[in-house]
């Protein structure tokens, strides 16, 4: 039984396994996300500091900002679509790792029937022993 068990181990351990590089791949593209969330604020605060500081009225710089500000939006809308996605991978990963914890159990528990019936077979063939033992001794002193 321990045989079959261990195939369907391994199987759930790899889905485990999975579900954790799946959920890193996600914060490393949150991570991503973010940091060219951050370069792009900081470029438009850079440009608004330069506009201030001259005296020439830049015509572009208003479809720039606005540009700016829809890429903004769209990168927090991804952050938060990867955010939704990360939670999902999170309780499908716990999921998965209560299905791979039950089958190491069940696991467990046969080998430990394994070696109990091991040791019972042990035991009782060693009481065999010693009873043949006693008989052969009783029936020499009658």
């Amino acid at each position: 039984m321990t045989r079959s068990l261990t195939g369907i181990i391994r199987l759930h351990k790899w889905q485990v396994d999975e579900k954790r590089r799946q959920i890193t791949e996600l914060e490393v593209m949150k991570e991503e996300l973010e940091d060219k969330l951050e370069k792009l604020t900081t470029n438009l605060a850079r440009e608004q500091e330069n506009l201030t500081k001259s005296n020439v009225v830049d015509i572009n710089y208003a479809s720039y900002a606005s540009s700016v500000l829809k890429r903004q939006e769209n990168l927090e809308a991804s952050i938060m679509e990867i955010d939704v996605s990360i939670e999902n991978m999170k309780d499908e990963l716990a999921e998965a790792f209560k299905e791979l914890k039950k089958y190491e159990i069940v696991e467990q528990r046969a080998i430990e029937r394994e070696k109990e019936d091991q040791k019972r077979a042990e035991q009782d063939r060693l009481d065999e022993v010693s009873l043949n033992q006693y008989r052969s001794g009783y029936l020499r002193s009658n």
